[in-house]
């Protein structure tokens, strides 16, 4: 079955490239994923009242807001069925993480981690649901 990942990141060309390698690197696993992309709070919002999303990596800075509103938007089940949220940021210090977590993320991820890293945070938190990743 392939999950389905809301990925909410203002900047196009990142969400091109980390979607392929994503997709690439979670393909030779075995591992189907299909990114829905949103560049904007508002697109985010749209995606989300779609439904059949499987979990959220969401960029904290954005065109029209911060990343963490739409956090606590979807653990408190204004945007749609909860699920599981990670948040993705440039600069990763630990009041960033605790923020995220405070807003009802699983945790938090830089940007600049490693690929095999990253497949193993997305894995976790298709699969494991609102659990710490």
């Amino acid at each position: 079955m392939v999950k389905r990942i809301l990925f909410v990141e203002e900047d196009a060309g990142f969400r091109r490239g980390f979607t392929h390698a994503m997709r690439e690197a979670l393909g030779e696993e075995g591992f189907g994923v299909s990114f829905v992309e949103a560049g904007s709070l508002a697109e985010a919002r749209s995606r989300l009242r779609e439904g059949r999303l499987d979990a959220a990596l969401i960029d904290i800075t954005l065109p029209d807001g911060n990343g963490l509103e739409l956090v606590g938007e979807i653990n408190d089940g204004g945007v749609g069925p909860r699920i599981p949220t990670l948040v993705l940021t440039a600069n990763l210090e630990s009041s960033v993480a605790v923020r995220a977590l405070e807003a009802g993320a699983s945790g938090a991820l830089s940007k600049l981690v490693s690929v095999p890293e990253t497949v193993d945070v997305l894995k976790r938190l298709t699969d494991a649901g609102h659990s710490e990743v």
